[in-house]
């Protein structure tokens, strides 16, 4: 008995962690403009403004979180894919420090625009209340998507999701 229980239960826990790993995108339906500023990991500033006209997924993170370094390869493979159309990535770090973060990034090979939340005052502004949580804002700087948990971008409803806001983006000359 102690057996089918134990068994039940690694059952059980693998279809929950399945469950989390198939994390769902929901259309935002809070505040249409967040605020999103602060400094870079390269000691530059970064602000939300700056990016409109471009689709930026925007990243709740933390070196400490398993899933949010698992997702990291498939946010770096999207914003590859999609190089030279208006789409950017904005990981925002959540409450560790420059050095911390610059050498876990430096050690996955990881290159993206980081803003460092320290203080943990985005997140809060953003409802980011868990990790990783990320949100999808079109071209004109409004919040249009978000998901909790770990997604692969780099393929299947996230990717075409993606692409169908890029797709929205006006381009010059037309």
């Amino acid at each position: 008995m102690k057996r089918l229980a134990a068994w039940t239960f690694v059952a059980l826990a693998a279809v929950s962690l399945d469950a989390a790993a198939e994390a769902q995108l929901r259309e935002w339906d809070g505040a249409a403009r967040l605020p999103l500023a602060g400094s870079a990991l390269d000691g530059s500033s970064i602000d939300l403004k700056a990016f409109q006209g471009r689709v930026v997924l925007v990243n709740f993170w933390a070196t400490w979180c398993e899933p949010c370094r698992d997702e990291m390869p498939a946010i770096v493979r999207l914003r590859e894919s999609l190089k030279g159309q208006p789409f950017d990535v904005l990981a925002v770090n959540y409450g560790e420090s420059k050095e911390r973060v610059a050498e876990f990034l430096q050690r996955q090979r990881v290159s993206l625009p980081v803003l460092l939340d320290r203080d943990k005052h985005a997140a809060q502004a953003w409802s980011a209340k868990g990790l990783p949580m990320t949100f999808l804002v079109d071209a004109d700087g409004r919040v249009r998507y978000w998901v909790f948990g770990e997604k692969d971008w780099s393929r299947g409803e996230a990717l075409a999701l993606v692409q169908k806001l890029v797709a929205e983006v006006p381009r010059a000359g037309h």
